[in-house]
């Protein structure tokens, strides 16, 4: 029994391993939990955040990025859907890179992103404030 939890923790960590997300440090966010996040947001325009990440095996990756939710837009005429992260990056040399962009009427929410190649994934969270 205990080699059986050990294989499926090691495969777990395998899977989940292969990719780390994190923002980038300069743009203020304050970590508050494991891969949890806190961002103040900008009260008149969107907030603009660089996400960057380590694919393990290196090389040259396709990531898609994607949140667990989805954000709509208002003009007061028309609704649409607002994709908050951009979704899909290539990876070079290791490094991948994308841009998060809450709007000021996310104030509250907490959005879930996962960046994943192939069978490999990772996510964190960021409660706006």
């Amino acid at each position: 029994m205990k080699k059986w939890l050990y294989i499926s923790l090691l495969l777990t960590k395998v899977l989940n391993g292969q990719i780390e997300i994190e923002p980038v440090s300069t743009y203020g966010m304050k970590k508050i939990g494991r891969n949890t996040y806190e961002l103040k947001l900008h009260e008149g325009r969107q907030t603009l955040v660089r996400l960057t990440g380590t694919v393990k095996d290196g090389g040259y990756q396709k990531v898609m990025w994607s949140t667990k939710k989805k954000y709509y837009w208002s003009n007061g005429f028309a609704k649409d859907e607002f994709k908050v992260v951009n979704p899909a990056t290539y990876s070079s040399n290791g490094r991948v890179n994308t841009m998060f962009g809450p709007l000021p009427e996310m104030k509250g929410k907490t959005v879930v992103i996962t960046a994943g190649y192939g069978k490999y994934k990772d996510t964190i969270k960021i409660k706006l404030r």
